[in-house]
């Protein structure tokens, strides 16, 4: 085992343990003990972390060039590559004389602190849907996506205004979202649509689309480009086909065949889901866009990332929900699914720009883990 992938699985282990003893399967802890060990503890991992993956590399030089005045939104956001709700907040934080360390381990507060509402609300475990977030890319977001991770906490946070079809909160919310990345202008209209049961010719019907889509290689997002021939001006336009031209290769990846397996279960299990919790309709809706963007836009890396990331938490809250289900198969179920978070924890975290470190026990300078990420690319 390479040491790279060892801090992570040592997060995944001690996260399982305390969720034996939430449910009471392990004594000498309570599990209200439990829960806040667990969150205390994620918020340690992820909020005193040091320069780890790639895009620190932006924003470390981002937040200290950040102006800390609350004015900067007149004078430099215009020039800033990030939207203004993010560029305003980062501000704020330098107003109040934070570095950059304590500016990450605000904001990871601010993640773990909605992570935890939003799952005591509409999870029966708090802690099993954290072995989940580890697992399923939540700290690839944490680490990489910061202000994607705004936008998704503010859509969280707006779940129950979509669920008690009150809109106006919603909206408010999900354009102050919009403000930390444009992306999660998305989120607005599909207000209309989130909390709709979908049909089951629907389901399967799509499912079957978006893979021969995928598998015969229709270029979507270039043929779509190609057509609007005025964008070929734009900045945008060389932008997107950049990233197409460069976009990985997903087709029969250990990725694809979870993310597969992952729709099958969860569309079969469907209305268990439901009968379980009625706000499963939400989440399982925003899995299926999850599932069906990522084949659709699988051209377009940085689509891949951006758009059925804004959906990861589906995964948090689905998987969780199917081990607490009475079904045939469960415990073969169980075990796949357990199978399943060993190999993508270690196929995620087992390369050297993910090496962990801790600013409690040191931490490489800047520079340093920028060269070990452009020696890995």
């Amino acid at each position: 085992m390479r040491p790279y992938v060892f801090p992570y699985f040592l997060l995944g282990g001690v996260l399982y343990f305390l969720y034996l003893c939430e449910k009471g399967l392990i004594k000498g802890i309570r599990p209200k003990s439990a829960r806040w060990s667990a969150y205390i503890i994620m918020w340690i991992f992820i909020g005193l972390r040091g320069h780890i993956m790639s895009d620190f590399i932006i924003y470390y030089p981002f937040y200290n060039e950040t102006c800390p005045s609350l004015l900067i939104l007149f004078d430099a956001w215009p020039a800033s590559l990030f939207e203004p709700g993010y560029v305003l907040y980062a501000s704020i934080v330098k107003t109040l004389g934070f570095d950059y360390f304590a500016f990450i381990a605000i904001s990871s507060l601010i993640d773990i602190g909605v992570f935890a509402w939003f799952f005591h609300r509409y999870c029966k475990s708090m802690i099993l849907p954290l072995i989940f977030f580890v697992a399923f890319n939540g700290l690839l977001m944490e680490f990489n996506l910061l202000r994607n991770i705004k936008a998704i906490d503010l859509f969280l946070l707006s779940f129950p205004y979509l669920q008690n079809r009150k809109f106006l909160p919603y909206l408010l919310l999900n354009i102050l979202g919009f403000s930390f990345h444009n992306s999660a202008a998305l989120f607005i209209p599909l207000y209309f649509l989130l909390d709709k049961k979908m049909p089951k010719w629907l389901i399967w019907s799509s499912f079957i689309a978006v893979n021969i889509f995928y598998f015969l290689n229709i270029s979507i997002i270039s043929d779509l480009m190609s057509q609007l021939s005025f964008l070929e001006e734009t900045r945008m336009y060389d932008k997107i086909t950049g990233y197409a031209s460069n976009s990985d290769e997903f087709k029969f990846s250990i990725g694809y065949f979870e993310r597969t397996f992952a729709f099958i279960l969860f569309s079969l299990l469907y209305e268990k889901l439901i009968h379980q919790n009625k706000s499963n309709i939400i989440v399982y809706n925003c899995f299926w866009i999850y599932y069906c963007s990522f084949l659709l836009f699988y051209e377009v890396s940085v689509l891949t990332e951006r758009i059925p990331f804004l959906f990861m938490f589906s995964y948090w809250i689905l998987y969780p929900a199917v081990t607490e289900l009475n079904f045939r198969y469960r415990q073969i179920i169980s075990l796949i699914i357990s199978f399943l978070v060993i190999l993508k924890i270690w196929t995620s975290y087992n390369f050297e720009p993910c090496k962990y470190e801790n600013v409690l026990f040191g931490i490489s300078d800047y520079h340093t883990r920028k060269n070990i990420y452009e020696k890995n690319v």
